[in-house]
């Protein structure tokens, strides 16, 4: 399966990726930074809840953000240097814990006073919508998007340690919008989503129009009814 990645710091992050395999010990299997990705979003879930009593755990909410990044970013990289890939299995394994990954980062965020629950697992859906799209995209085409519209994870979790660290310095004060308390966090969130599932509707209606093209733009009759 070919991957294609051409978000907004992809030419970086690969740089970066390419220098840290180089100097990742023996002992270390790209399983085990697979966990070490999952232990990232748990310290970010953490340092989120711990944000109840100090904002200052927002730096270890961004910490683990980096955990995860390197865990997610440098499991397949390692594999890939050390030519012992697995394509199915670490196909399989690392788009399922994303899962796990993605619910631990928007729960978290949704548990603090800054971000209201019901945004944080909207913006998931919305994420999760697009991650679908890409997965079901590498099904059909053998080619696996890792960004679409020139984003992707890394860019996100940027994203989210930037507002942690606008929150630390200047505060997210509540205020009222139709009734419903928010905060500038929320409208962040609520934009991030809209732009998730409008991203997620064009390139679904623009690919379905692409594949019928291609493939004749009808149904084939057959027997026993109609067969794509």
């Amino acid at each position: 399966m070919i991957r294609i990645n051409n978000s907004l710091v992809s030419g970086v992050e690969r740089q970066a990726l390419a220098w840290l395999v180089r100097r990742i010990p023996a002992r270390v299997t790209p399983d085990g930074l697979t966990a070490f990705g999952i232990f990232g979003a748990l310290v970010t879930f953490v340092g989120y809840a711990l944000t109840a009593w100090s904002p200052t755990f927002l730096w270890l909410a961004s910490l683990g953000l980096v955990f995860h990044w390197l865990g997610d970013s440098l499991d397949g990289s390692l594999a890939r240097f050390r030519k012992i890939e697995r394509p199915r299995y670490g196909y399989f394994l690392d788009q399922t814990v994303d899962v796990i990954g993605n619910v631990l980062i928007c729960v978290g965020m949704g548990l603090t006073a800054y971000v209201r629950m019901d945004a944080a697992l909207l913006a998931m859906a919305g994420y999760h919508a697009l991650s679908i799209y890409s997965l079901v995209r590498a099904c059909v085409s053998g080619e696996f998007h890792v960004s679409l519209a020139g984003t992707g994870p890394t860019e996100t979790r940027l994203l989210i340690v930037m507002m942690n660290t606008m929150i630390f310095f200047f505060g997210a004060p509540l205020f009222v919008v139709a009734g419903i308390a928010m905060t500038w966090c929320d409208i962040t969130v609520i934009l991030m989503t809209a732009g998730y599932f409008v991203t997620f509707v064009y390139f679904l209606v623009s690919y379905a129009r692409r594949l019928a093209r291609e493939e004749g733009g009808g149904a084939e009759t057959t027997s026993k009814g109609p067969r794509r």
